[in-house]
C-alpha cells in the first residue's frame, strides 16, 4: 500500500468486505511475531479470523508492517491446512477515530500508577469508537497485563475491558516450538518486528521489539550490526529508567501529548 493518506480501507481479498455467516474472531494484527502467530493459531484450528491493523502515517515501520501482511495473507491463502478463513483487514488510520474522554484520563491515572503503552489507550478508543467489545492483542509474558488485565477496578477496567490476551502465558520460544512442531517457520520468517528500521532497512536493534527479539532467544533475526545497536543502546535505558518512576513519564506524556499534530 503505497499512500497512507487514506482514513479507511481493506486489504484482502477483492470485491469488497463478505460479512460471514458465522462467526470470527476480532484480532489486532501488526504483522509482527505475535500477532501473526495468533491469528496462524486460529486458522490452523480452523476459526475465521477478522485481523485489524489501526495505521500510524507517522510511525517508521508502517510500510513494513503493511508488506508483511501482504505477504503473509499470500501464504495463508496457499497453505491447504489451514481450515479457517482470513477476512479483509480492516486498516484504519488513527487520526480517524476520536479521542475518548474517559479513556484519556483512565490512561492518565493507570500511568501514575505503572507504566503502560499509550497503545493500549488508542487501541481501547479504536474499539469503543466501532463498537468491538472484545479484541485479541498478542502480547506475551508481560507482568502488569498478567496482574492487572482481569482488574474490575478503575482506571485499570475502562482500559482493559475491550482486551483478550490469548497469549499472556507464551514466550517467543514457545511459538517458535509450536511452528517448528507444525512446519510454519517458513511463513513466520515473513513477519517483521523492527518499529524503527534503519535506511538500509535493517532492524535498529535499540526499539522495544528489537530488544524483546535479543532477551528472548531469538537473536537469529537480528543482523550482525542490529546487534552491535543493540548492545551500545543509550536511549532505551534512559527510557527504562522513567518507567520506573510513573509520575515523571506521566508528566512527560502529557506533554507530548500537547505537542503531537495528528
Amino acid at each position: 500500500m503505497s499512500d497512507l493518506k487514506s482514513v479507511e480501507t481493506t486489504i484482502g481479498n477483492s470485491g469488497g468486505e463478505h460479512v460471514p455467516s458465522g462467526e470470527f474472531v476480532d484480532v489486532l494484527w501488526t504483522g509482527g511475531w505475535d500477532s501473526t502467530f495468533r491469528i496462524l493459531q486460529h486458522l490452523f484450528e480452523g476459526r475465521d479470523v477478522k485481523p485489524h491493523y489501526i495505521l500510524d502515517p507517522g510511525r517508521p515501520s508502517t510500510k513494513r508492517e503493511i508488506k508483511a501482511m501482504k505477504d503473509l495473507r499470500e501464504q495463508f491463502n496457499a497453505d491447504h491446512r489451514l481450515g479457517g478463513r482470513l477476512h479483509e483487514t480492516r486498516m484504519v488510520k488513527k487520526c480517524s477515530f476520536p479521542e475518548d474522554a474517559r479513556i484519556r484520563e483512565a490512561y492518565q491515572d493507570l500511568i501514575r500508577i505503572r507504566y503502560i503503552g499509550e497503545q493500549y489507550k488508542w487501541i481501547a478508543e479504536y474499539c469503543k469508537y466501532f463498537d468491538l467489545r472484545r479484541i485479541e492483542v498478542s502480547v506475551l509474558n508481560n507482568p502488569l497485563i498478567l496482574k492487572y488485565h482481569i482488574n474490575k477496578e478503575y482506571p485499570f477496567s475502562v482500559i482493559f475491558s475491550y482486551f483478550e490476551f490469548p497469549l499472556i502465558n507464551y514466550s517467543k520460544t514457545d511459538m517458535k516450538e509450536w511452528c517448528e512442531e507444525n512446519g510454519f517457520m517458513g511463513i513466520m520468517e515473513l513477519t517483521w518486528f523492527c518499529h524503527t528500521p534503519r535506511k538500509s532497512g535493517m532492524p535498529c536493534g535499540v526499539c522495544h521489539p528489537c530488544i524483546t527479539v535479543m532477551k528472548e532467544g531469538m537473536s537469529g533475526r537480528m543482523p550482525f550490526s542490529s546487534k552491535i545497536h543493540y548492545h551500545l543502546r543509550i536511549l532505551p535505558r534512559i527510557k527504562d529508567t522513567l518507567k520506573r518512576h510513573p509520575n515523571i513519564y506521566a508528566r512527560l506524556v502529557a506533554l507530548k501529548k500537547k505537542i503531537e499534530v495528528c
